[in-house]
């Protein structure tokens, strides 16, 4: 395993990524600074990036690189924003940062940044067919793809960052006028953007966005403390947004959840929300948290998603969990094959749609994960675990789904006031579901208690009252066999059968 560093210098910020990768494999961020930098300061006056902004980002780019050198990693990516184009002095700049600290930065256009957005979303989302809403420093972006094509892009040549100065050189109410005109303009000249069709969702990335999430997330108590994946319709987004543009423009006001450098950004970039969502003919969009960075990561770690996305998201976050947090040698991929048979094999029985299949496979990779934390509360600790983890490719309904199956496969485990906190996002008929698929999950656990894989398929006989699961081995298997029977009374619960395991 190798480690990499990812430094970005953006309007607002100067930060270093540490990663984890395995070359052609997979990669695990386990360290991030960010330190606040204000690149535009008097920037529009010139265009030139002032001393005291330069001796602050060379200051800080000393301390990064004393701790890449520390760490020892293989590579170092450097990028920064579109304004070093606009900036007069810009090679001088980034020659002196070369030659003080030896980082070497690229400075990405606007269309190579919303492509790198692409392709973190394309590889983090289970939505093939999406419009992009990338709201960034200085551009509004859009993009229209289906699948591997990206359909459509637009650039909108103007940010928070852009009309955070507009304010300061005239008022806010002038830079929010232009924010509403220049947005609405594009929009109007790119009908693709707002007239969807219905195959087609929406993803909207960006710190704002993030920001906005963390907002809506807290106003309206959601259970989940998840950024990726966050859903909310335009009902929510008029709330938070009367909310945040009743504060006063003319203070920078702690908004929590947002960072503090960020907060004196946030009526500008709300207001390009606000023209943006209501114009849009959807009625969900879904918040992500991967953005260029991302990007930039899978590209490098995983060459192959410069020509083409991942096929299976959800498999691959599956498979990055497991890799860095679960001990080693595990029988996860075996524990969910088992899994998948008896679900398929007792379809007649338990009656569940395809949609628990993502997520029986996720507490089946991961009902292990507790044992590091605590051995004698593994169910309990995999629980947190699951409802903390980056899962890719499923909606936060299915993680807390897993969740739960993970967590009563000890009965006892279950309490009614835990579920009753997730009541926005489950129903009855999921509390049956995940007591079904909890069975399934420890009857396949106890099937390879050894970890030797010795049941490789097993066939499912239903005779009345009775159902005969008939193993197929490749070595000795009793006490497989035995373990799992101590299941037979909590499936004669889930399932109204008894139970015999040949």
């Amino acid at each position: 395993m190798e480690k990499i560093a990812l430094v970005k210098l953006s309007g607002s910020d100067l930060s270093v990524k540490f990663v984890e990768m395995t070359k052609n494999k997979s990669f695990v961020v386990y360290n991030e600074i960010c330190m606040p930098v204000d690149l535009a300061k008097d920037f529009y006056d010139d265009y030139f990036i002032k001393p005291a902004v330069v001796k602050e980002v060379v200051s800080i780019l000393q301390v990064y690189k004393q701790l890449i050198d520390r760490e020892e990693v293989v590579d170092t990516i450097c990028y920064t924003t579109s304004l070093l184009n606009e900036a007069k002095n810009n090679n001088g700049f980034l020659n002196e940062i070369a030659g003080i600290t030896g980082l070497k930065f690229r400075v990405l256009s606007p269309e190579e940044e919303l492509n790198y957005v692409y392709t973190a979303i394309i590889n983090t989302f289970n939505k093939p067919k999406a419009l992009i809403v990338h709201l960034s420093a200085f551009e509004t972006s859009f993009m229209l793809y289906n699948r591997r094509n990206v359909l459509n892009t637009k650039v909108v040549n103007y940010g928070y960052i852009n009309a955070y100065s507009d304010a300061q050189e005239h008022d806010e109410q002038y830079a929010i006028e232009k924010v509403k005109s220049t947005i609405s303009n594009a929009l109007k000249e790119n009908e693709w953007i707002t007239d969807l069709q219905e195959e087609f969702e929406v993803v909207c990335t960006g710190e704002m966005f993030e920001g906005f999430g963390e907002i809506s997330r807290k106003a309206s108590k959601y259970p989940l403390d998840m950024v990726h994946n966050y859903e909310f319709n335009k009902e929510n987004f008029g709330k938070v947004y009367s909310a945040i543009m009743a504060q006063d423009l003319t203070k920078t006001t702690k908004v929590k959840g947002v960072p503090l450098e960020l907060c004196k950004y946030l009526p500008y970039a709300f207001e390009a929300m606000n023209t943006i969502i209501p114009s849009i003919n959807k009625d969900v969009f879904a918040v992500s948290k991967t953005n260029e960075a991302d990007g930039l990561l899978f590209n490098y770690v995983l060459p192959l998603t410069i020509e083409k996305p991942i096929s299976d998201t959800l498999g691959y976050s599956l498979q990055v969990i497991n890799e860095y947090y679960d001990r080693k040698p595990n029988n996860a991929l075996h524990v969910y094959e088992l899994s998948m048979i008896l679900f398929k094999q007792l379809k007649v029985l338990h009656k569940l749609g395809r949609s628990y299949i993502k997520v029986l496979r996720i507490a089946s990779y991961l009902y292990a994960s507790g044992l590091r934390v605590n051995y004698s509360q593994r169910e309990k600790a995999a629980f947190d675990i699951i409802l903390n983890s980056e899962i890719y490719g499923v909606s936060h309904k299915e993680i807390v789904l897993a969740a739960f199956v993970v967590l009563i496969r000890d009965a006892d485990n279950f309490s009614l006031s835990d579920w009753v906190k997730y009541r926005d996002l489950v129903t009855e008929e999921d509390l049956a579901a995940v007591k079904k698929l909890a069975v399934i999950l420890k009857v396949a656990e106890s099937l390879d208690v050894t970890a030797f894989g010795n049941v490789v398929d097993i066939n499912c006989d239903i005779l009345g009252d009775s159902v005969i699961m008939k193993t197929i081995v490749n070595a000795d298997s009793n006490l497989e066999i035995k373990n799992a029977m101590l299941n037979a009374n909590e499936f004669r619960k889930a399932f109204k059968k008894n139970l015999e395991i040949l």
